[in-house]
């Protein structure tokens, strides 16, 4: 730094009183700040601050799901994921955020979905430890076949826990699913129960299958 009457550092310097810093005007008043802040939230509209906190909200449910470890390990959960942020991340007119837009409530219906999808695949993977494939099954589709000695012996070990192997068959259900082409989302399910009595319980079930956010 050069020296002399024109150095503008040395000037101010020189000029400047000696205060010390307890007694020296803040640079930033942070109870000024404060007020200014809760004027501000006191003045703004419902819709507004519903605009202004939407973004936030839905990254944050966006952020916790992407926490689940359970998630990166299931190829159906994953895709899910992916495709709730991609829909996030394209979604417009935050400003003017809606809070009836069929955008917002389509949106949190799928964090819905997904954390009900996750929050099941966390509970079957207690107790078919390592079962990924057949947790995954289960959760997207109801049910599954389970053909390989190593699942099967997963399945066994799950049932023997409550002592379910050990007890003596007290009837059989007999279950008759009719496999719908025509389009419809919808299955058609018959339970057939015979208990020891001879007696014999139907009961017919028509169910809609359970969406996922798959690409259109």
């Amino acid at each position: 730094m050069a020296a002399g009457e024109s150095n503008l550092w040395q000037q101010l310097w020189a000029e400047a009183r000696r205060v010390p810093a307890a007694q020296q005007r803040l640079l930033f008043d942070h109870n000024v700040e404060a007020e200014k802040a809760l004027h501000y939230l006191e003045g703004i509209s419902p819709h507004s601050l519903f605009a202004s906190i939407l973004p936030t909200v839905f990254l944050i449910a966006y952020e916790r799901l992407y926490r689940q470890p359970i998630i990166h390990k299931l190829p159906t959960l994953r895709k899910c994921l992916y495709n709730l942020g991609t829909r996030i991340v394209a979604a417009d007119g935050w400003s003017s955020a809606d809070p009836d837009s069929p955008m917002y409530a389509s949106l949190m219906d799928d964090i819905e979905h997904l954390e009900v999808q996750t929050s099941r695949c966390i509970s079957l993977l207690g107790k078919f430890p390592g079962q990924t494939a057949l947790v995954e099954a289960l959760v997207m589709h109801g049910q599954t076949v389970v053909d390989d000695r190593p699942t099967q012996k997963a399945v066994l070990k799950a049932l023997a826990k409550f002592n379910i192997l050990a007890s003596v068959p007290v009837g059989r259900e007999y279950v008759f699913t009719a496999r719908v082409t025509s389009g419809s989302d919808a299955s058609h399910q018959m339970y057939v129960e015979v208990d020891d009595n001879k007696a014999v319980r139907v009961v017919y079930k028509r169910s809609r299958a359970l969406g996922c956010l798959l690409d259109s």
